[in-house]
């Protein structure tokens, strides 16, 4: 069927650009059509166009889904129904291939040891794979138990923990709390539209969803809040990607989403600017820009400015804390 288809010094560093008001990178995705179905674009927005460069293919695995970068760089690609991880460079070259130990591999989530990756089957149980020496290896497959006995997703929030999101293609779903150490789930909402791709958003302290054309927030420290959602934005959403500054870049409907709410905060209100670029059939998933399964790495001018701003930042602070002076 149709898609079978992280806060901190250094977080805070990897979000600086260089040159204020302008921001460019490249995003990797994947296809879920098969063949050429790992591919990279560089995207550029000068806070009134966004713009996207040619598409650059990468690599051909047998099927594509999640992608997520490894702690050494190297891509990490979920094979769809052929039940296995596979591993390549950034460059296309074929590194390994990992079995998830039973289920099919979809989305990934890389945990926040850096040592191993979670995957599985849409509503499938939930599978591990360790990270050692660089490479992935085979995994296990975990039954669940609780309020939820399947996962779509995963993702991690410095203070709350585990979360997960139980969706089919593509949104839908249920929300809640993952014990990975029982596994053990816990819903928190259910019939959530946007409930399919999930991330933590360290620009918002939210976590942030996708699906079916729509994005929604809700705060993992106060979850009686509930979700906040923003309807109809296109036909359809698989998974999104954030860059820690208040921009979001969504995979889904043939397309790609550019979500400005660097002013606004706030992902899911109507006024921020939105982009929607076609021409990207079969489009999938798309891989994290900032914090846990990214590949960020600050600029050398970018890293230079922060530092300097923490020193000055510093330096007022040490000047109020100074006993004043006697005439």
């Amino acid at each position: 069927m149709k898609r079978l288809i992280a806060g901190g010094f250094v977080l805070s560093l990897c979000c600086l650009t260089a040159s204020a008001g302008t921001l460019a990178g490249t995003l990797y995705y994947t296809l879920y059509t098969g063949g050429q179905n790992v591919w990279s674009v560089g995207y550029q927005y000068d806070g009134t166009n966004f713009t996207l460069s040619t598409p650059t293919n990468i690599a051909s695995t047998n099927g594509a889904d999640g992608i997520i970068f490894a702690p050494n760089g190297d891509l990490l690609i979920g094979g769809q129904n052929s039940g296995q991880v596979h591993q390549i460079t950034t460059s296309g070259v074929p590194v390994t291939d990992a079995a998830t130990g039973g289920g099919g591999s979809f989305h990934l989530a890389l945990d926040p040891s850096g040592t191993k990756v979670y995957t599985s089957n849409f509503g499938g149980a939930l599978a591990t794979l360790p990270i050692s020496g660089g490479q992935i290896q085979n995994g296990t497959t975990h039954a669940l138990t609780g309020d939820d006995y399947g996962v779509t997703g995963e993702a991690f929030t410095p203070s709350s923990g585990a979360f997960y999101v139980n969706g089919q293609p593509n949104g839908g779903g249920n929300v809640g709390l993952l014990n990975l150490s029982t596994f053990t789930t816990t819903q928190l909402f259910s019939g959530i539209t946007s409930a399919h791709g999930m991330v933590y958003d360290p620009f918002t302290s939210l976590l942030t969803l996708f699906g079916r054309g729509a994005v929604g927030t809700f705060d993992p420290t106060n979850t009686g809040a509930g979700v906040k959602e923003r309807f109809g934005i296109t036909g359809d959403f698989d998974q999104g990607a954030v860059d820690g500054q208040g921009h979001a870049l969504i995979a889904g409907y043939n397309s790609i989403t550019f979500i400005d709410y660097s002013a606004s905060a706030d992902i899911t209100s109507a006024l921020n600017p939105t982009f929607v670029v076609g021409g990207f059939n079969g489009i999938d998933d798309v891989a994290p820009l900032t914090g846990l399964g990214s590949n960020s790495t600050p600029e050398p001018a970018s890293l230079l400015l922060a530092l300097s701003g923490l020193l000055a930042v510093a330096g007022v602070r040490a000047r109020r804390k100074s006993p004043a002076r006697r005439a």
